[in-house]
């Protein structure tokens, strides 16, 4: 695999059995993608190996603490989230279909929020594809900003050239 275009993506869940089966989706509905996938059970645990890793998505629940009630909820997970790493797109799923949620995870950061309905893992593949494109974008638009960058200093490179040229050897130009 192609660890250089390679995303890397975080699923911090604290339920085992739709952690699996998450990945399980994502990796079949996208067999061809260079995807990493990392499983987490709680957001203390993600943050932990987050550095490292620096992700370009992260999946995460609102609720972490349901099996380990003194771990930190998803907001606040992905608060440290987007401090470490504000590029980083997260998307929230909760089973709570209130619009207060959502809201407070798109003021926090959040990239996208999904209830998880019957249809949760179809919900969940078109979000991981959007975000897919803002990667590429994202990628893309550093590549060409570096290129930029790069023609300028050689630009600039040759104009002091010029100019020392004719400081130093005022009749060669002529």
């Amino acid at each position: 695999m192609d660890t250089k275009n390679q995303i890397n993506i975080f699923i911090v869940e604290d339920n085992e059995i739709f952690r699996m089966a998450l990945k399980s989706d994502i990796e079949n509905t996208f067999p061809k993608a260079p995807i990493k996938i990392h499983l987490f059970d709680t957001g203390e645990s993600c943050m932990d190996r987050f550095v490292r890793e620096m992700p370009e998505l992260v999946i995460l629940d609102y609720h972490l603490n349901s099996k380990f009630p003194n771990a930190a909820d998803g907001i606040k997970v992905l608060d440290w989230i987007k401090k470490e790493s504000p590029e980083t797109n997260v998307i929230i799923l909760t089973s709570d279909d209130h619009i207060d949620i959502a809201v407070k995870s798109l003021k926090h950061g959040a990239s996208d929020y999904v209830v998880k309905t019957e249809t949760k893992f179809k919900k969940i593949n078109y979000s991981v594809l959007n975000m897919f494109k803002i990667i590429e974008a994202r990628r893309g638009a550093k590549k060409y900003k570096n290129l930029a960058i790069g023609f300028c200093l050689c630009f600039a490179l040759m104009i002091a050239g010029v100019f020392i040229i004719q400081l130093f050897y005022p009749t060669i130009l002529r």
